[in-house]
Order: structure tokens, then C-alpha cells, then sequence
């Protein structure tokens, strides 16, 4: 192997998520001591990914800071269990680490057999799920979602990101897809959507989906499925190789996409970022997405500059040393999350 590749591949096997799940089993204990607590500091402190893990395995409880302040304070004799938290609301409770990202799972069986889940990813990481019904989301850098499933329909909500859609044929269960004012419900597809700054951009790889408009802040269970043959305002069909934009309250602009652009758009599920003649202000900010780090371009001169190129994800370094070859571009680390670039004199 060569160790000095730089290439960081989306499916190289982390470990950084399953010790995050073991630390919170210790944790939901609550009987640390003191060495086991010098144990987890010393882990926190060796990556700062291990905090950004444990945290965001326990955000779903709202208990972080609680339980940090035990690992603080060496005389405490407190000891907090997260169970008594959850048992009201969970039964059981999963939480599952997987290969090279993050994955929160949390299934319930109420009595009305609805089955609901939430699935999250961190800056750069990326995860696949398969449901039961045999549905398959691929979702994205910085992304959530919420899915119910139950008898009657399969409804998942986009909380933020991105995420692909590979959905199973199952005509007694429509499939459907809540994300800001909009519902999207598939007829038998693959479709991709992307949710950031209110903006919604659905595209359609193979089959066809229906868009509607529908109120904010809906509960899952209150949606209703659309009527595929009732065209009501603002609805639209998007078919294979069509892809719609559309901001709140805005009407949903249709158009039409070229295989091969659809393609650089999903490269990232094969770890890559294709770019093909596009400005690097737009450049940029694709690619902070995906980085831990913040790249600044402050320079109007250099917004414009024109770009093709294949880059791995989370290979930043070399992103940045192509602009600086090829542009007159230099860097400027102006601290650990961020590099300024900027033209040369």
C-alpha cells in the first residue's frame, strides 16, 4: 500500500464510529472511573473526529454536556444513565456504526405498527441504507433524514442534504419523499433530491415522480399520498433525465439534463467530484460540502476561472495544489479549518 497517497476512499473501513458507540454504551453505565475517564479523554483528544462522532450519536438525546461533565470532573460521584431517558420514548434502541460514516438508527414498533428511523451522515461521509421493503437511499455529505413506514405508505423526510433514492415497486405502498414545501412521491424510480438554503432540486435518473406543494412542518403521519391523476397548482411531473429547481414559494422550474451531466453530479457515490469547464466560485463551494476544512476565495478576479478535473473526495490538498499550478493561485492556511486562496503578485 502506499502510504503516501493522500486519496482518503469513501469505503475504507472506520473504526472512529464504532469506539464512539462503545464510549456511549460505557457511558449510559455511568460507573467511569477514574481511569476509564482518563482513558476517554485521552481518546477525545487524539482525533478531533472522536468528539464530532460521540456528539452526534448523542444529540439524539439531548444529553451531551450532561454527560461530558463527568468525564471533567474528577470528584463527582454522580453517576447518569441514559436509559431512564429513552425508555419512554424508545424501545429498543440501535445505534449502528458502519464503514467509513456515520449512521444513526433508531427503529420503533408502537401499536399501530408504524416504524420510524433517522438516519444522519457528518461533513464528508456518506452511507447507504436498505429498508425492508427493499428501498434503497444513498445519502450524502451533511445530510438527515426521517423515515416512517407503515401498511398504508412509506414516507421519508429530507431534513437537510442530499440523498439518493432507489425505490422499491410497491403498488399498495406509495413512496414518498417530504422535503421543505414539497412533496415527492415516486412512480416506481431512482431519483436524486438536494435540500440546502431552501432551495429543492429533485432530478430523475430512471422512471418518474410527481411534485406537490404542501404546507411546512407537516407531521409524517398527517401526509396524505398524492393523487397521480389530479394535477393541482404548482404540481409537476419529472421524468427520466428531467431535473426541477425550486425555492419557497416559488414555482418548480423544469428542464432538462444530459446523461453525462447527471453522471458528474452523482459521482460522488463513487468518491470522486468530476467537474467539467465550470467557474471556480461554484467549484468551491461544492467542495467545501465535502471538507472539513473551509476554502475562501475572496479574489472577484478569480471567481470566474474556469475548471475541468477529477478529484477524489477528501483530497483537498490536491485540489489546491492544482489551482496554485495551474491559476497563479497560492494558499494561505489561516487556521485549521480554513485556507484562503488568493492570486499571486
Amino acid at each position: 500500500m502506499n502510504t503516501d497517497n493522500k486519496v482518503v476512499s469513501l469505503h475504507t473501513t472506520n473504526t472512529i464510529d464504532d469506539e464512539a458507540s462503545i464510549w456511549l454504551v460505557r457511558l449510559d453505565d455511568g460507573n467511569l472511573s477514574e481511569a476509564s475517564k482518563k482513558e476517554l479523554k485521552a481518546w477525545l483528544a487524539a482525533d478531533k473526529r472522536h468528539p464530532a462522532a460521540l456528539k452526534a450519536m448523542a444529540d439524539i438525546w439531548d444529553d451531551m454536556d450532561e454527560i461530558l461533565n463527568i468525564v471533567d470532573d474528577k470528584n463527582t460521584s454522580k453517576n447518569i444513565s441514559l436509559w431512564p431517558v429513552l425508555q419512554p420514548v424508545l424501545k429498543p434502541v440501535m445505534l449502528a456504526a458502519t464503514i467509513s460514516f456515520l449512521a444513526i438508527f433508531i427503529w420503533l414498533t408502537p401499536a399501530d405498527s408504524i416504524q420510524k428511523s433517522t438516519y444522519a451522515t457528518l461533513v464528508g461521509q456518506q452511507m447507504d441504507t436498505v429498508f425492508d421493503d427493499g428501498s434503497i437511499v444513498h445519502l450524502n455529505t451533511n445530510s438527515r433524514i426521517e423515515a416512517e413506514y407503515s401498511d398504508e405508505k412509506r414516507i421519508i423526510k429530507l431534513v437537510k442534504g442530499e440523498a439518493l433514492f432507489e425505490v422499491a415497486h410497491d403498488a399498495e405502498r406509495p413512496f414518498i419523499v417530504y422535503v421543505g414545501d414539497r412533496l415527492v412521491q415516486a412512480i416506481g424510480t431512482k431519483f436524486v433530491i438536494h435540500f440546502a438554503a431552501e432551495n429543492i432540486q429533485v432530478t430523475v435518473t430512471d422512471g418518474k415522480v410527481k411534485m406537490s406543494k404542501v404546507a411546512l412542518n407537516k407531521q409524517l403521519a398527517d401526509i396524505k399520498d398524492l393523487d397521480p391523476s389530479a394535477i393541482e397548482k404548482d404540481d409537476v411531473y419529472i421524468a427520466k433525465g428531467e431535473k426541477v429547481l425550486v425555492g419557497s414559494d416559488k414555482h418548480p422550474t423544469l428542464t432538462q439534463i444530459k446523461p453525462e451531466l447527471i453522471k458528474r453530479e452523482l459521482s460522488w457515490l463513487d468518491g470522486k467530484l468530476i467537474f467539467d469547464n465550470e467557474e471556480l466560485f461554484d467549484v468551491i463551494a461544492e467542495i467545501n460540502r465535502y471538507f472539513d476544512i473551509t476554502i475562501v476565495l475572496k479574489d472577484p478576479s478569480l471567481h470566474n476561472i474556469r475548471i475541468s478535473g477529477r478529484f477524489d473526495l477528501g483530497d483537498s490538498d490536491a485540489l489546491i495544489e492544482a489551482l496554485e499550478l495551474s491559476f497563479n493561485i497560492k494558499s494561505q492556511r489561516l487556521d485549521a479549518n480554513k485556507v484562503l486562496l488568493t492570486k499571486k503578485i
